[in-house]
């Protein structure tokens, strides 16, 4: 299918965002990334990183099978890097950007399919959102479940509006296939998000075609399931069906003093927040628009059955929003069109109407995109900067653990160490080295507990550090080893980035950044206004050396 000029350059802007832009200055949002997927990553690939509970053949909450497409690559990109000598950090740069590469793909696909099934004007708009989406910005480029099951749900989208408008049984097991996939490989919760679609082909066909239908969708849910059974188990060393694990452990097997709630709670309307702050304005009330085109009710009801279970839930975070993106900007690209025709038949209103309506969109994106690249991504600068030694060195951190992007960033003799901090919880434990890799998955750890309880063992003395990454700011003697402001003797800077002093900083001011060109062309009583409500201080994130210690 021929592709115009506004869309081709609508798919090129895409390509340069996901290929490029995204993988090289995105944020690593949440340190469950880090430390249950980048890390045992780094172990496929590398040999060593640190290893979380989750990752105990005792409670295997975590799918190899998961990993293993990006260890493939990785491996071999690995043998580039070693020969070229550059920074072990590419690895993780062609992760993102193989994961930027995977969205891509389905974008256009669903971009293909929304132009044979609605119009072209939807589809670029649908591109539009997207291109305007600073939740897909970074949530495209994370290595997650939420993630990879966001990105293939946009295959289950491409094949549903297939179905519901041919009516044929290929594109709905397609659909599904799509779907267990994202459940299986990825996040098992969103298995739910397709139970409207298989109502919808239910009610409108025949016993006899149902269960034809039925027995194919089964068929395809068995192999799939049935590959990752046989990873996993392969990787565990015991019979291990890793989605189950996950619905029981955080569904099942709460209590009290076990299951996702003990790691923080949230208001119901948590989500309200991180909606608003990830997709632009105009995209949600425009999805808001859309509900009312009938015709796509399957896909609605999904929108809608996620949003009620996962605010009931007391535990939140802001990628158990991801699996819906998708399902939102389609809504938009609906609702836009909708509109747009509805009340403005003269060109010229239409055309204005647009304009606002891409202002606030482009605003609201450039400002929220850049406040996330600019506060919160010094971790990622400062690792960086680690030069590679002959002599094993310890690179240590304590209250800002959760801040260590991953160790694909550190050289080959290099390894993360945690000093006592504040933090009473459990912190990562290390995958053993010098063994075979299966022996090391399949062995069970010591010091594990899924009561997020603290183990001594996971801590080392800060006389064992040669380098200490914290930010600049008085620590409590009473909890923190490490002083910044007030550094041992033997101690100095080595490299420091700005980080978002979030303390001291307004929520506008976290959120979005205005720049200061724009800034001091406001008009003074605007400008009084806007610095009011909108104040952004930083902090410099440091690396320390310990020069008393002899670094090869």
């Amino acid at each position: 299918m021929p592709i115009n000029v506004r869309a081709a350059g609508l798919l090129a802007a895409l390509a340069v965002l996901r290929l490029y832009v995204q993988p090289l200055y995105s944020l690593i949002s949440d340190c469950d990334e880090t430390f249950n997927y980048w890390e045992p990553l780094n172990l496929l690939v590398r040999g060593f990183g640190k290893q979380t509970w989750e990752y105990s053949p005792e409670y295997s909450i975590r799918s190899w099978a998961f990993l293993m497409p990006l260890q493939v690559l990785l491996l071999g990109v690995r043998r580039l890097v070693q020969a070229r000598e550059w920074p072990t950090a590419t690895l993780f740069y062609a992760g993102r950007a193989a994961l930027g590469l995977l969205s891509l793909v389905f974008e256009k696909n669903l971009y293909l399919e929304l132009v044979k099934t609605t119009n072209t004007e939807v589809a670029e708009m649908w591109l539009a959102f997207q291109l305007l989406n600073p939740g897909w910005f970074h949530a495209s480029v994370e290595l997650l479940p939420s993630s990879l099951a966001m990105v293939l749900l946009l295959g289950y989208l491409k094949d549903s509006l297939r179905y519901l408008s041919t009516d044929k049984e290929k594109p709905f097991v397609s659909a599904l296939f799509y779907l267990f996939l994202a459940g299986l490989l990825g996040w098992p919760f969103v298995l739910v998000l397709g139970l409207p679609l298989v109502l919808h082909y239910v009610l409108s066909h025949r016993m006899i075609v149902t269960l034809r239908t039925g027995f194919s969708s089964v068929l395809v849910l068995s192999m799939i399931l049935g590959c990752v059974f046989v990873v996993d188990s392969i990787f565990y060393r015991r019979l291990t069906l890793v989605p189950w694990n996950i619905v029981k452990y955080n569904v099942l097997g709460t209590s009290a003093d076990s299951g996702p709630h003990i790691f923080g709670t949230e208001p119901w309307y948590y989500y309200v927040f991180s909606l608003l702050l990830n997709l632009p304005l105009p995209t949600l009330i425009f999805a808001i628009v859309a509900l009312l085109h009938t015709n796509l009710w399957p896909v609605w009801c999904s929108l809608f059955a996620w949003l009620v279970v996962f605010i009931a839930q007391p535990h939140k975070e802001e990628r158990f929003m991801y699996p819906i993106y998708a399902f939102v900007t389609l809504a938009s690209s609906i609702g836009f069109t909708k509109v747009s025709k509805l009340l403005w038949r003269s060109k010229l209103y239409r055309h204005s109407f647009k304009g606002a309506v891409f202002a606030v969109l482009i605003c609201q994106s450039v400002l929220r995109i850049t406040a996330l690249v600019n506060n919160y991504t010094a971790p990622l600068h400062v690792y960086s900067t680690l030069e590679p030694s002959d002599a094993p060195v310890n690179v240590c951190t304590g209250r800002e653990w959760y801040h260590f992007p991953a160790s694909f960033f550190l050289p080959d003799s290099h390894r993360l160490r945690f000093v006592n901090s504040g933090f009473d919880g459990l912190l990562p434990g290390d995958f053993p080295e010098e063994m075979p890799l299966l022996e090391v998955i399949s062995q069970v750890p010591e010091g594990m507990n899924q009561f997020n309880k603290f183990d001594p063992g996971k801590v080392v003395s800060i006389d064992m550090c040669d380098y200490y990454v914290d930010i600049m700011m008085q620590s409590d003697p009473e909890q923190d080893v490490f002083d910044p402001t007030d550094m041992p003797l033997g101690w100095e800077i080595s490299t420091c980035a700005p980080f978002i002093d979030g303390a001291n900083s307004s929520f506008l001011g976290r959120a979005f950044q205005i720049p200061a060109s724009v800034l001091s062309r406001l008009p003074k009583s605007v400008r009084a206004l806007v610095e009011r409500y909108h104040k952004a201080k930083h902090l410099q994130y440091c690396v320390f050396k310990n020069s008393a210690a002899e670094l090869a």
